[in-house]
């Protein structure tokens, strides 16, 4: 959620203040982010399988995941920033995918009953 909140902010500061500073401030507090919640995504993962299929279902999974959403954003970037001409069009790539995987922990949640 502070990821989804805190990306436009965090571009639009970096585009009005580009320097190196900036640069490593805003990888600081994105990778601390990323920390945050890849510490527990294998756990989270091994939760959702039954252990029998425990380790295809958590590779596939992570893996298109990480093709689709990773692998894909320049080649959706490029176009988004081209079609609305703003140079903080990827920071409402990284928003969309916050909330695609806001929506998935929802589901896994009402799914594992974890409350």
């Amino acid at each position: 959620m502070l990821f989804l909140v805190s990306v436009y902010a965090v571009f639009a500061a970096l585009v009005a203040h580009a320097s190196l500073a900036a640069i490593v401030l805003v990888l600081a507090w994105t990778g601390g982010l990323k920390a945050s919640y890849s510490g527990a995504l294998p756990a989270l993962m091994s939760e959702i399988f039954p252990v029998q299929t425990r380790s295809t279902g958590m590779n596939l999974s992570y893996n298109v995941g990480v093709t689709l959403f990773g692998g894909f954003a320049p080649f959706v970037i490029t176009p988004l920033i081209a079609a609305t001409g703003n140079s903080l069009a990827p920071s409402f790539y990284l928003m969309a995918t916050a909330m695609v995987s806001l929506a998935s922990l929802l589901v896994v949640r009402n799914r594992l009953r974890l409350r």
